[in-house]
């Protein structure tokens, strides 16, 4: 089984961090039930934001040790850890990007050719997903803090036809200057805890996984200025 339609879950949410080890936030089994796995899932970890670390892996290796998932993950440092890419993430329900690096994770993934492996993916119904850079990187544009300070970015993958801001809070004032300008399309937004769920283009829920996490919508007015509008959330909670 595979996901009804392509399906992507943008997040600024995952893993909570604090734990030891750390602990799977309830995304997690929203993103397997919209996968519709025939036995034990399968999620793919891509950490090509971090470099692949070694101890990312061994952390979130740790994190669903107790969980009834196949975990895998994909390496691109410094070489690919299949023989075959496109073979191995076509056979995953769910592949979740971890965060880091935007303007890095682009790069490799265009030298391996994942920007059109992942696009294959999402329209055979694996369910792609990810927090901050793994939220970013299926839109147009957003912004990232990739090269130091936070600046716009306009070449993501472009599975959606929209700019992408993550860590909102910090980021507000700059998005919507950047919408009212036109640097950048209108987009969503969210707070940390907060992520979209899109079924093809199309936003069907905002998600949390904690209170007062916001989603937002943000096109230019008439008048040339950015107007956000505040987006319903629905609470997920830990099955």
């Amino acid at each position: 089984m595979t996901a009804s339609a392509p399906t992507i879950l943008a997040t600024s949410m995952g893993l909570n961090r604090a734990r030891e080890p750390w602990q799977p936030g309830p995304v997690f089994d929203y993103a397997v039930e919209l996968a519709r796995p025939a036995g034990t899932p399968k999620l793919c970890l891509l950490a090509t934001a971090g470099g692949d670390q070694r101890e990312t892996l061994r952390l979130f290796e740790a994190a669903f040790a107790d969980q009834t998932v196949e975990l895998s993950h994909l390496a691109l440092f410094d070489k690919p850890n299949v023989d075959d890419v496109a073979a191995f993430l076509h056979e995953q329900d769910v592949i979740w990007v971890d965060r880091g690096s935007l303007v890095n994770l682009l790069a490799v993934w265009r030298a391996h050719r994942l920007d059109q492996i992942l696009r294959e993916c999402w329209e055979a119904g694996v369910v792609l997903a990810g927090e901050s850079a793994g939220s970013l990187c299926w839109f147009t544009g957003g912004t990232t803090d990739s090269f130091g300070q936070v600046e716009a970015v306009s070449d993501g993958l472009g599975l959606l036809p929209y700019s992408n801001a993550v860590h909102y809070a910090d980021r507000r004032d700059q998005f919507q200057q950047l919408i009212a300008d036109e640097t950048l399309p209108a987009g969503y937004a969210t707070d940390a805890g907060a992520g979209l769920h899109f079924e093809g283009t199309e936003l069907v829920a905002a998600i949390s996984d904690r209170k007062q996490a916001g989603a937002y919508w943000v096109e230019q007015a008439p008048d040339g200025t950015a107007q956000e509008t505040v987006l319903e959330v629905r609470r997920l909670k830990r099955s």
